[in-house]
């Protein structure tokens, strides 16, 4: 039996509001360099390279992103396949559905669709890469396939999945998604070991992916089928239509297929992976000087201790100062107690409310 094709889609559609003042509606964190020369879209993308048996990747964005994700494949020298934009967010059960018909289109029912979120972290990419091999064959016979990081730690941050029976060496059935824990909960899964953290990865046939959605969710089905037979196409670049987009219900594809489907399976991933999804997750990640603190760009402090420093555009000078993150770019300053970071998306909604 010949391997699968493998197509990444990367879905790049996200506003990461976690992650606000650097993160923006113009410019959202996937689009930022954060640990290093290469920005969380470049990084996801060099992580499925063609020399280690993927097609060219697909990227689907924001249409006001559309220029941005060209330009930062161009600077990496990559040639996607497609990239395909979505008029308004949907969440990614659409952005699944969307994906399914693209593969299919160009490379048949039978490709294996590869859906990763834009602004991930995994320190390993061997090890992932590997993961998704070892999936390939359980997929390309029935399986929608998720990935679930070994917790390290316990995070209530995260949605768990709860892995069952072997289906294949290393892959196991999907008993369970799991919703985000307290802290005595996430420490009792911690030690049980057949829980997992819910990545957000998942690995399909295209043709499996768009018969669960039909079954499962027809009105989110009917949406996407109608904005890809109508979109406008421009070369290697496809624009969903918008009204039919509009009608589109807005949901996840953890809640619209995974909880529903009898095809679901994980795999355990030990890679290392984080969602970036707070400023706690970058302080946990980035390297850090004797006293605990990580800086990025101008920064000068004294006696602080265990501090996230983010300076872009405004140099940050602290004294004495402990447990926080303090970010700067041209137009705005966030500080807050680390232990709070998720609070950050509440302050954004603050500052929506009040038009700021």
């Amino acid at each position: 039996m010949s391997k699968p094709i493998i197509v990444p889609v990367i879905m790049s559609g996200g506003a990461g509001t976690r992650l606000w003042p650097l993160s923006r509606q113009a410019a959202p964190k996937q689009m930022h360099a954060i640990f290093g020369a290469r920005t969380l879209l470049q990084e996801t993308i060099a992580r499925v390279p063609t020399d280690t048996g993927f097609a060219p990747p697909m990227v689907v964005c924001a249409q006001p992103h559309i220029g941005q994700v060209q330009q930062q494949l161009a600077d990496i020298g990559v040639q996607p396949s497609q990239i395909i934009a979505e008029p308004m967010p949907r969440n990614t059960a659409p952005c699944a559905m969307i994906a399914a018909l693209a593969v299919a289109e160009k490379f048949g029912d039978e490709a294996l669709v590869l859906l990763l979120a834009a602004d991930h972290f995994i320190a390993d990419p061997m090890a992932f890469r590997r993961a998704v091999h070892l999936g390939a064959s359980t997929a390309s016979n029935g399986h929608i396939l998720t990935f679930g990081p070994q917790p390290t730690r316990p995070e209530t941050g995260y949605g768990y999945l709860l892995a069952g029976k072997t289906v294949a060496d290393g892959v196991f059935e999907l008993d369970s998604f799991v919703e985000k824990p307290d802290l005595q909960t996430a420490k009792n899964w911690l030690k049980d070991g057949r829980y997992l953290w819910n990545s957000g990865m998942f690995l399909f046939p295209a043709k499996l992916m768009q018969e669960q959605i039909n079954r499962h969710r027809p009105a989110i089905a009917k949406a996407s089928q109608q904005a890809w037979k109508h979109a406008s196409r421009q070369a290697d670049n496809l624009i969903l239509d918008a009204a039919a987009f509009a009608q589109c219900p807005a949901e996840s594809v953890d809640n619209a297929v995974m909880e529903n489907t009898q095809h679901g399976a994980v795999i355990p991933l030990d890679a290392g992976w984080s969602d970036v999804g707070s400023w706690l997750a970058i302080y946990e990640l980035a390297q850090k000087d004797e006293a605990g603190n990580a800086s990025t760009g101008e920064v000068v402090h004294l006696d602080a201790k265990n501090c996230l420093f983010h300076a872009n555009g405004i140099r940050i000078a602290a004294v004495g100062v402990t447990d926080l993150a303090i970010v700067t770019t041209k137009n705005a300053v966030l500080v807050l107690p680390l232990d709070q970071a998720q609070k950050t998306k509440d302050i954004v909604a603050l500052l929506d409310e009040n038009e700021l």
